[in-house]
């Protein structure tokens, strides 16, 4: 447990750590490098790294504005598919009413095998166009398949040898439940959760290339890479510099899924 307790921390602190370093860079770039006379279409140079749009605007600043952006997206759609997973898997497998758990099962189960980005993309452009918009959005198309993973789990628990011996035993459902079933279960949702942070982001990434997220003057890679298209060759740093920090940002975060996984497997 103790173990445990130090690799979250470790972990936590080392994104509180590359968030502080990303601000500081910012700023410090922002009042040392850029220059006030800024050039449309200025290709990378000294005072702008990674050279400027079509309007001005310095691609290295909107590239850190757009990783903002990102991580606050990751940071608000993680815990609310997280927990609203979890309760929703938990409660469809604690109670015992047959007909309450097959409907609801029968709406997840057909839920998930519909075309969930183009609902999504539906549903966008009902309630308008906006950042918060898409979150809520992804959050509302994303909370059954994590129930149901739950579910499974929970379902797939009931048949191990040591819950059947509890049973045998006299213990309380309650008991079982919440001593047994829900820690077997939690462990390996942690990781199938974290394991999704690449799926969220890449469904951001459309909506933002569709221009229906984040709004100016605020930037997305979406929407940066959606811009460079028309300067492919003319001017190739507009799309260049995001699209190998899409990537980076899609290594790093299946690489922290990843090692959160072999970690959990260790402390097991």
């Amino acid at each position: 447990m103790f173990r445990n307790f130090q690799l979250k921390n470790k972990a936590f602190s080392t994104v509180l750590c590359s968030i502080a370093l990303l601000i500081i860079l910012s700023y410090s770039y922002k009042q040392i490098f850029v220059v006030p006379a800024i050039q449309n279409l200025s290709a990378p140079n000294l005072y702008h790294w990674f050279g400027t749009d079509v309007i001005g605007n310095d691609i290295f600043l909107n590239s850190l504005n757009a990783l903002f952006i990102a991580l606050i997206t990751l940071a608000m759609i993680l815990p609310a598919i997280y927990f609203g997973g979890l309760i929703i898997g938990c409660v469809l497998s604690y109670f015992d009413n047959e007909k309450l758990r097959e409907f609801f099962l029968n709406l997840v189960h057909y839920w998930v095998t519909l075309p969930v980005l183009l609902i999504a993309v539906f549903l966008l452009i009902l309630v308008g166009a906006g950042q918060v918009n898409v979150i809520g959005i992804l959050i509302f198309v994303l909370i059954p398949s994590q129930s149901l993973y739950v579910y499974n789990q929970m379902e797939e628990a009931k048949k191990q040898d040591f819950v059947i011996a509890k049973r045998s035993y006299g213990f309380s459902k309650r008991y079982i439940f919440f001593h047994h079933l829900f820690p077997f279960t939690k462990n390996s949702f942690n990781t199938y959760t974290l394991s999704r942070m690449p799926e969220i982001l890449i469904m951001d990434l459309a909506f933002n290339f569709l221009g229906l997220g984040v709004q100016s003057p605020n930037s997305s890679f979406g929407r940066m890479l959606f811009d460079g298209l028309s300067f492919m060759f003319s001017a190739w740093w507009m799309w260049v510099f995001p699209v190998v920090l899409v990537v980076l940002i899609f290594v790093l975060t299946h690489s922290l899924a990843k090692g959160f996984s072999e970690q959990r497997n260790e402390v097991g």
